[in-house]
């Protein structure tokens, strides 16, 4: 090998290394966000299932369907829980309204949207 080519993998490796390093800062800055959406896509879909099966949801149902939910990426130990689910409720029902998953039934009640 000529010493050119030492030269060149190594800068080859050097880019490599800074593309890999600027890919995880990036992952790492943008991971409580992310968490954040996968919480509410987990209890989203568990408030859905509810809803299949009663057929309406008020508020205080919604907070014991998803109390105690978690959410975790498989490459991090870092996770994300419902600590207080009434004020997660208030966030949940805002996202799935905007979402058009559910729409008001009654009074403090909601259905699924037809």
């Amino acid at each position: 090998m000529s010493k050119g080519m030492i030269a060149l993998g190594i800068v080859l490796f050097a880019i490599a290394g800074a593309i890999l390093y600027a890919w995880g800062l990036k992952k790492s800055m943008t991971q409580g966000e992310e968490l954040q959406r996968m919480l509410l896509n987990k209890c989203g879909s568990k408030v859905m299932r509810y809803l299949k099966k009663n057929g309406t949801i008020s508020e205080r149902e919604m907070a014991s369907v998803v109390a105690g939910v978690q959410a975790s990426q498989f490459w991090s130990k870092r996770r994300a829980a419902v600590q207080d689910p009434r004020k997660f409720t208030k966030q949940l029902t805002e996202f799935l309204l905007t979402q058009q998953y559910i729409e008001s039934a009654d009074k403090g009640r909601y259905r699924l949207r037809r």
